[in-house]
């Protein structure tokens, strides 16, 4: 008595219809990120505050009206799931978070980290969730440093020839 329609795609729901399998992967993508050059650091953090992270480079866009400008991601209604990482050095505690510029509010709270001032450790903060919208947002990825550090603060050169990242945002959209 199921409704639909079964093939090797297509499993069978609690509410006995059928439905394609999706997993994170195969939803659409929007793969933004901090890119700046060999040599270049992350950046300067400031003390007790919420640090607006640079977010210039689209490495992947398939989801239709979505955008990146001036550090701000735009997305259309709908459900997604964000995979974030921000770096930090020497700056103490700190958590990164997306952050819903249009409705003044944090969206989805990042994991807290302690980046020692005394220890020569780098590490990163994690934002993990889904979110749902129901119109279209613009949003921010910001990162709340309890110290600050001038220059490297927000990450610290890889010092080889190649591209340093050090803010990365994978988001699908999930329905």
């Amino acid at each position: 008595s199921a409704t639909g329609t079964k093939n090797s795609t297509t499993f069978l729901r609690g509410d006995n219809t059928f439905a394609s399998a999706q997993g994170k992967f195969e939803s659409q993508l929007l793969h933004v990120r901090d890119e700046k050059s060999a040599g270049t650091q992350g950046g300067s953090s400031s003390a007790n505050t919420d640090n607006v992270r640079v977010i210039n480079t689209v490495v992947t866009n398939e989801i239709t009206g979505a955008s990146l400008g001036s550090n701000r991601i735009t997305l259309p209604s709908g459900t997604y799931y964000i995979d974030a990482q921000v770096q930090a050095y020497k700056v103490g505690s700190h958590r990164g978070f997306l952050y819903n510029h249009s409705d003044s509010s944090v969206e989805v709270l990042g994991i807290s980290f302690y980046a020692d001032a005394n220890n020569l450790v780098s590490n990163s903060s994690f934002v993990l969730g889904r979110f749902t919208i129901s119109a279209e947002k613009n949003f921010e990825l910001r990162h709340y440093t309890n110290g600050a550090h001038t220059t490297y603060g927000l990450g610290v050169s890889v010092g080889d020839s190649r591209t340093n990242i050090y803010s990365n945002v994978q988001i699908w959209k999930v329905a």
